[in-house]
């Protein structure tokens, strides 16, 4: 891999990471630039999806656990909170009741009903923002429900919480906080009196009005502040109403009211905060918020009971004390004519009042998030730590290993996270954690895409000029191969030659010789390219070609024979168009050997071709240079007939011939051609066969004969007439024991 290629790979992955560990960072601290018009785009961004995903994990966790408890009911015991129960307000209550909003007298007697079954705290999700319009009644409805809320909280322990809501606008606002809210203000400390939460003001439209603000019950806000993709994430645990002034909403003051412990605020330089509990301390952001931990929002982790069974409820119901007794009661909106419902992390239509239980539920059984920067410690950790294995696996350069590996190292943190960090309340950023893995597997497989396509084209200019369409394909999948040096292979060279044609080029001009030879060139090369078959290279009117490198095609023998076979066969027809425009005709020899050769690029690193040198190679230009002297068209060594696949081509052995450089001998045979004169005489080419036979049991006499017969019917067959003149010779002179009479030496090239 070349220097650039390294550091673009280095480079786009230490960017990806950069960007999505800021992106984690991010979403960390998103909340914090609500209002933020420059960073909108990037918070938005990065929070909704990585929330998103964790609220996805939340989910299938949640719902594998309540699939365990509809299949095992004794687990509902184990799951639903023992502190906390919902009455709701469903439809049945309101079918019920007929008419909504809900008439206060029947408030007025929940209340007493949830006294009279012994439930210690009632917190309402429910306004009271305007007075009865009734004249039915001796008492107000209104007063009847003050009188009830002040009965409820004679007995010691006992609390009404009405809610409120608060805006982060004056003019929706009081301009002074109510006398009846002094009462809640929470103890607090800042490092001094700049260092505050964001501002709120409480919102005359929800206030109470002053029969049961002035009952003596609890007040505090509920409203909340959506994220930025419309999901409710944040809870408003404290809101800043006055310069530094807090008050507690809904689920803490129900927190202070069932256990009577006290909540302390702290406000540091960075403009957040902290909520001190006990040895607790719960992070805030800059608007007093934390982030809700859901337990649920639903049956099978709060219990909860219809409205109208409290409502009308027999006094004497022991089951219901027992469900009702010591409970902090959540009266909210179930209904959906009601249209109380928040799009949350668990359900999109989840009832408001959820909220507020399951912040509770987290302050009751210190159900929190673990501190932040442990999840951050973690995020990142897992995110190196995969990103480490993920380069070590790719730096190997397996595709395949390396796709398996990322989808496994998504799979085990994923597992990870399912099985320990979500339980225990790490808030693990995966997102942006997986997002990296595959950006960064993307980014070197693009960059290493790139650089194949680059070797490919590399390839392609090298070999396309001698290679067949095919087998540059099949070489792209293994670029390794374009390097200068040699391999051992086994292949079957041929040589090809155009007789006389010293002679032909003398006859024509320069542009008719380049047409002609163009012509002859391109038939012979195509039929080299559909046999499998590399081209080596041009030497004039020569062609030197071979087949079984650069890969392996299977039989190369037969292959590179069948090319021989074509050409002769193609030889006609290209003669015929030469006929026509007057120029000389074709004759051509070939040979062809098989064995081991050295084969690769040879040259340079810049300059190079791709040829196949050794011996068997210079046995084939052997076999061609000899094809004169035999009279014959195609020659192949013993070395290639005995390899070829049996009855694909007609042959006959012609000599054992010792050629120049060697010296051990080799049978030669010729391979007959389609119109080839005793491929059409078949009885006159068993008759050579026969006569070959003889002259090699040396009955020279008898093989005399049998050559006769065959040059009465083909004179112009030299291999019949050479074998011959040597039967005569050895009949006159008698070879000697020891002497193989069927070897021929030649001496020239």
């Amino acid at each position: 891999m070349n220097l650039l290629g390294r550091f673009a790979k280095f480079f786009g992955v230490f960017l990806i990471t950069l960007t999505c560990c800021a992106a984690i960072i991010i979403s960390v601290v998103g909340r914090e630039f609500r209002n933020s018009t420059y960073m909108d785009f990037f918070v938005t961004f990065s929070t909704s999806f990585e929330s998103n995903f964790y609220d996805f994990r939340l989910r299938k966790q949640m719902e594998v656990e309540n699939q365990k408890i509809k299949e095992d009911p004794k687990l509902l015991e184990e799951y639903q909170s023992d502190d906390i129960i919902l009455v709701k307000i469903d439809d049945a209550t309101l079918a019920r009741i007929g008419i909504y909003p809900v008439p206060r007298d029947n408030w007025a007697r929940l209340i007493d009903n949830l006294n009279h079954f012994g439930a210690k705290v009632i917190a309402f999700d429910v306004f009271y923002p305007e007075k009865s319009k009734s004249c039915s009644y001796e008492e107000s409805p209104d007063q009847l429900l003050a009188n009830s809320i002040t009965k409820f909280q004679e007995t010691e322990g006992n609390k009404v919480i009405i809610p409120y809501t608060t805006s982060e606008y004056k003019e929706d606002g009081y301009e002074e906080i109510p006398d009846r809210l002094w009462d809640y203000l929470m103890d607090s400390q800042a490092d001094s009196d700049k260092d505050q939460l964001a501002l709120f003001y409480v919102e005359k439209s929800n206030f109470p009005i002053d029969e049961i603000a002035n009952s003596g019950t609890d007040l505090a806000y509920i409203n909340m502040i959506e994220d930025r993709d419309g999901v409710f994430r944040h809870y408003p645990v404290v809101r800043n109403l006055n310069e530094g002034l807090y008050f507690p909403s809904l689920g803490i003051r129900a927190f202070q009211a069932y256990t009577g412990k006290d909540v302390k605020v702290t406000v540091g330089k960075h403009l957040n905060g902290n909520l001190i509990f006990e040895d607790n301390s719960l992070y805030l952001n800059n608007m007093g918020e934390t982030k809700i931990r859901w337990y649920g929002a639903d049956r099978f982790r709060f219990k909860e009971i219809s409205m109208q069974d409290v409502l009308y409820a027999d006094k004497d119901d022991a089951e219901l004390k027992k469900r009702l007794s010591g409970k902090v009661a959540f009266i909210g909106s179930t209904a959906l004519g009601a249209h109380d419902f928040r799009n949350t992390p668990v359900d999109p239509k989840t009832p408001g009042v959820y909220a507020h239980m399951n912040i509770l539920y987290m302050f009751l059984n210190n159900f929190f998030y673990q501190d932040l920067y442990e999840s951050m410690k973690y995020t990142f950790l897992l995110l190196l730590v995969c990103l480490a294995i993920l380069m070590t696996v790719m730096y190997f350069g397996n595709p395949i290993i390396d796709f398996l590996t990322l989808l496994c190292l998504i799979a085990i943190t994923y597992f990870l996270d399912y099985s320990y960090f979500l339980p225990e309340g790490y808030e693990l950023r995966l997102f942006f954690t997986f997002l990296n893995l595959a950006l960064s597997y993307s980014w070197i497989t693009g960059i290493n895409f790139a650089e194949s396509n680059k070797d490919k084209k590399k390839i392609k200019g090298a070999f396309s000029r001698y290679v067949a369409p095919a087998i540059v394909n099949d070489m792209l999948d293994h670029p390794d191969k374009l390097k200068v040096g040699g391999e051992r292979r086994d292949i079957t060279c041929m040589f090809s030659d155009v007789r006389d044609f010293t002679s032909i080029s003398e006859q024509l001009s320069a542009n008719e010789l380049a047409s002609a030879l163009n012509r002859y060139m391109g038939e012979m090369t195509d039929i080299v390219f559909a046999t499998n078959g590399t081209l080596d290279k041009y030497i004039g009117d020569a062609i030197v070609a071979f087949w079984g490198a650069p890969l392996d095609i299977g039989d190369h023998v037969t292959q590179a024979v069948d090319a021989a076979v074509k050409m002769l066969e193609a030889l006609p027809a290209i003669n015929e168009e030469f006929k026509a425009k007057n120029l000389p005709e074709f004759k051509i020899g070939l040979g062809l050997n098989s064995g081991e050769c050295n084969v690769g690029n040879m040259g340079s690193d810049q300059i190079f071709a791709y040829t196949a040198l050794g011996d068997n190679m210079n046995l084939g230009a052997r076999l061609e240079s000899s094809c004169k002297f035999y009279g014959a068209q195609i020659l192949i060594s013993e070395y290639t007939h005995d390899r070829l696949e049996p009855g694909k081509f007609t042959t006959r052995l012609i000599d054992n011939v010792q050629v120049k450089g060697k010296t051990e001998p080799v049978k030669v045979y010729e391979v007959l051609y389609s119109y080839h004169p005793l491929m059409l005489d078949q009885d006159s080419l068993k008759t050579f066969k026969e006569a070959y036979e003889l002259f090699v049991a040396k009955d020279f006499k008898g093989a005399i004969e049998k050559f006769n017969q065959v040059l009465a019917k083909h004179p112009e067959d030299k291999s019949s007439l050479r074998v011959k003149e040597s039967c005569e010779y050895y009949l006159e002179n008698p070879p000697s024991a020891d002497q193989d009479h069927t070897i021929t030496v030649r001496t020239d090239k």
